[in-house]
Protein backbone atom coordinates (compact mmCIF):
# COMPACT_ATOMS: atom_id res chain seq x y z
CA UNK A 1 0.00 0.00 0.00
CA UNK A 2 1.15 3.77 -1.28
CA UNK A 3 0.62 6.63 1.45
CA UNK A 4 0.72 9.98 -0.11
CA UNK A 5 2.35 12.41 2.18
CA UNK A 6 1.19 16.11 1.20
CA UNK A 7 4.06 18.75 2.49
CA UNK A 8 1.79 21.40 4.03
CA UNK A 9 4.67 23.58 5.14
CA UNK A 10 6.61 23.01 1.94
CA UNK A 11 7.39 26.56 0.25
CA UNK A 12 7.82 26.12 -3.60
CA UNK A 13 10.97 26.84 -5.04
CA UNK A 14 11.05 30.56 -6.87
CA UNK A 15 11.59 30.13 -10.53
CA UNK A 16 14.63 32.52 -10.38
CA UNK A 17 16.37 30.05 -7.37
CA UNK A 18 15.27 27.16 -9.97
CA UNK A 19 17.20 29.65 -12.79
CA UNK A 20 20.40 29.88 -10.42
CA UNK A 21 20.46 26.33 -9.14
CA UNK A 22 20.84 25.16 -12.38
CA UNK A 23 23.36 27.29 -14.05
CA UNK A 24 25.20 26.62 -10.70
CA UNK A 25 25.31 23.00 -11.60
CA UNK A 26 25.52 22.81 -15.52
CA UNK A 27 27.66 25.51 -15.43
CA UNK A 28 29.71 26.84 -12.21
CA UNK A 29 30.51 23.39 -11.23
CA UNK A 30 31.70 22.02 -14.64
CA UNK A 31 35.55 21.69 -15.01
CA UNK A 32 36.10 24.64 -18.01
CA UNK A 33 39.86 23.70 -19.83
CA UNK A 34 40.48 28.07 -19.72
CA UNK A 35 40.47 27.52 -15.51
CA UNK A 36 43.05 24.66 -15.65
CA UNK A 37 40.22 22.13 -15.22
CA UNK A 38 38.59 23.72 -12.49
CA UNK A 39 34.87 24.67 -12.51
CA UNK A 40 33.99 28.65 -12.74
CA UNK A 41 33.37 28.46 -9.10
CA UNK A 42 35.19 25.44 -7.51
CA UNK A 43 33.20 25.83 -4.08
CA UNK A 44 29.68 26.33 -5.52
CA UNK A 45 28.99 22.12 -5.51
CA UNK A 46 30.30 21.86 -1.84
CA UNK A 47 28.27 25.11 -0.54
CA UNK A 48 24.31 23.33 -2.02
CA UNK A 49 25.61 20.11 -0.43
CA UNK A 50 26.29 21.94 2.97
CA UNK A 51 23.17 24.04 2.68
CA UNK A 52 25.05 27.29 2.88
CA UNK A 53 22.87 28.97 0.04
CA UNK A 54 20.03 31.66 0.95
CA UNK A 55 18.39 33.39 -1.50
CA UNK A 56 16.23 36.86 -1.27
CA UNK A 57 14.46 37.04 -4.47
CA UNK A 58 12.63 40.15 -5.92
CA UNK A 59 13.23 42.20 -2.48
CA UNK A 60 14.23 45.16 -3.82
CA UNK A 61 17.12 47.29 -3.03
CA UNK A 62 15.60 47.39 0.19
CA UNK A 63 15.75 43.54 0.51
CA UNK A 64 19.54 43.70 0.11
CA UNK A 65 20.32 46.23 2.46
CA UNK A 66 18.45 44.29 4.87
CA UNK A 67 20.92 40.97 3.50
CA UNK A 68 23.78 43.38 4.05
CA UNK A 69 22.74 44.37 7.91
CA UNK A 70 21.61 40.98 8.68
CA UNK A 71 24.28 38.62 7.29
CA UNK A 72 26.81 38.02 10.37
CA UNK A 73 23.58 36.80 11.98
CA UNK A 74 23.68 33.76 10.31
CA UNK A 75 25.55 30.87 8.84
CA UNK A 76 24.94 30.88 5.62
CA UNK A 77 28.91 30.89 2.74
CA UNK A 78 26.43 32.79 0.29
CA UNK A 79 23.10 35.17 -0.05
CA UNK A 80 22.40 35.27 -3.55
CA UNK A 81 20.20 38.46 -4.11
CA UNK A 82 18.18 38.30 -7.51
CA UNK A 83 15.67 40.80 -8.35
CA UNK A 84 13.56 41.02 -11.91
CA UNK A 85 13.53 44.79 -11.82
CA UNK A 86 16.81 45.91 -13.48
CA UNK A 87 18.74 48.90 -11.22
CA UNK A 88 20.71 50.31 -13.98
CA UNK A 89 24.45 48.44 -13.80
CA UNK A 90 26.83 51.03 -13.10
CA UNK A 91 24.61 52.38 -10.60
CA UNK A 92 24.18 48.73 -9.18
CA UNK A 93 28.08 48.27 -9.53
CA UNK A 94 28.42 51.60 -7.78
CA UNK A 95 26.27 50.59 -5.28
CA UNK A 96 28.46 47.46 -4.03
CA UNK A 97 31.81 49.56 -4.49
CA UNK A 98 30.47 52.21 -2.02
CA UNK A 99 29.75 49.11 0.19
CA UNK A 100 32.39 47.29 0.10
CA UNK A 101 34.61 49.98 0.96
CA UNK A 102 32.11 50.92 3.60
CA UNK A 103 32.59 47.44 5.45
CA UNK A 104 36.25 47.51 4.69
CA UNK A 105 36.36 50.66 6.55
CA UNK A 106 34.40 49.11 9.55
CA UNK A 107 36.09 45.85 9.52
CA UNK A 108 33.05 43.52 8.76
CA UNK A 109 33.90 40.50 6.47
CA UNK A 110 31.67 40.76 4.07
CA UNK A 111 32.07 40.91 0.15
CA UNK A 112 29.33 41.90 -2.64
CA UNK A 113 29.86 40.60 -6.23
CA UNK A 114 27.06 41.92 -8.44
CA UNK A 115 26.04 39.83 -11.37
CA UNK A 116 23.79 41.70 -14.13
CA UNK A 117 22.69 40.93 -17.88
CA UNK A 118 23.55 44.33 -19.09
CA UNK A 119 27.32 43.14 -17.76
CA UNK A 120 28.78 41.87 -21.69
CA UNK A 121 31.82 39.36 -20.49
CA UNK A 122 32.62 38.64 -23.77
CA UNK A 123 33.69 42.67 -24.59
CA UNK A 124 35.55 42.32 -21.38
CA UNK A 125 37.74 39.11 -22.71
CA UNK A 126 35.89 36.20 -20.63
CA UNK A 127 34.17 34.74 -23.41
CA UNK A 128 35.17 31.51 -21.52
CA UNK A 129 32.75 32.29 -18.81
CA UNK A 130 29.74 32.64 -21.01
CA UNK A 131 27.67 29.13 -21.87
CA UNK A 132 24.57 29.11 -23.81
CA UNK A 133 21.21 27.45 -22.88
CA UNK A 134 22.23 27.27 -19.12
CA UNK A 135 19.73 29.76 -17.90
CA UNK A 136 16.22 30.37 -18.90
CA UNK A 137 15.88 32.86 -21.03
CA UNK A 138 12.85 34.24 -20.78
CA UNK A 139 14.08 34.81 -17.20
CA UNK A 140 15.77 38.32 -17.24
CA UNK A 141 17.48 39.30 -13.29
CA UNK A 142 20.38 41.04 -11.72
CA UNK A 143 22.16 39.45 -8.54
CA UNK A 144 24.34 39.80 -5.87
CA UNK A 145 26.26 37.49 -3.73
CA UNK A 146 27.17 38.71 -0.64
CA UNK A 147 29.99 36.57 0.99
CA UNK A 148 32.96 36.80 3.52
CA UNK A 149 35.44 38.49 1.76
CA UNK A 150 38.01 36.56 4.14
CA UNK A 151 36.63 33.20 2.40
CA UNK A 152 36.63 35.13 -0.86
CA UNK A 153 40.47 36.02 -0.86
CA UNK A 154 41.42 32.88 0.85
CA UNK A 155 40.11 31.14 -2.16
CA UNK A 156 42.10 33.39 -4.58
CA UNK A 157 44.58 33.28 -2.97
CA UNK A 158 44.99 29.15 -3.22
CA UNK A 159 43.32 29.65 -6.78
CA UNK A 160 46.22 31.95 -8.40
CA UNK A 161 48.45 29.09 -7.09
CA UNK A 162 46.79 26.37 -9.59
CA UNK A 163 46.79 29.07 -12.60
CA UNK A 164 42.88 29.54 -12.44
CA UNK A 165 43.63 33.33 -13.22
CA UNK A 166 46.07 32.52 -15.91
CA UNK A 167 43.03 33.65 -19.27
CA UNK A 168 41.59 36.40 -17.00
CA UNK A 169 42.04 40.03 -18.53
CA UNK A 170 44.53 42.08 -16.34
CA UNK A 171 41.87 44.52 -15.91
CA UNK A 172 39.38 41.73 -14.84
CA UNK A 173 41.87 40.20 -12.13
CA UNK A 174 42.51 43.41 -10.85
CA UNK A 175 39.22 44.17 -10.15
CA UNK A 176 38.09 40.37 -8.99
CA UNK A 177 41.15 39.74 -6.77
CA UNK A 178 43.76 42.59 -6.07
CA UNK A 179 40.82 45.09 -5.09
CA UNK A 180 39.39 42.30 -3.06
CA UNK A 181 42.75 41.68 -1.68
CA UNK A 182 43.15 45.61 -1.31
CA UNK A 183 40.03 45.81 0.76
CA UNK A 184 40.40 42.86 2.97
CA UNK A 185 44.00 44.24 4.09
CA UNK A 186 43.00 47.36 4.50
CA UNK A 187 39.98 46.39 6.76
CA UNK A 188 42.52 44.53 8.81
CA UNK A 189 44.38 47.79 9.64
Amino acid sequence: MHVLVQQVNAIPMHKIEADIRKWSHEFLEVPNKKLNGLPPCPYAKQAWLDDKVMFSVNTGVDGLTKEVADFESHDYDIVVWANEVLPDMYYLDGWCDGVNEAMSIAGKDMHLMVFHPDYDAEEAGLDFLVEDGVVDPSLNYCMIFVQRLSTLDDAALSLEKSGYYEHFPADVYESLVIERRRLRNEGQN
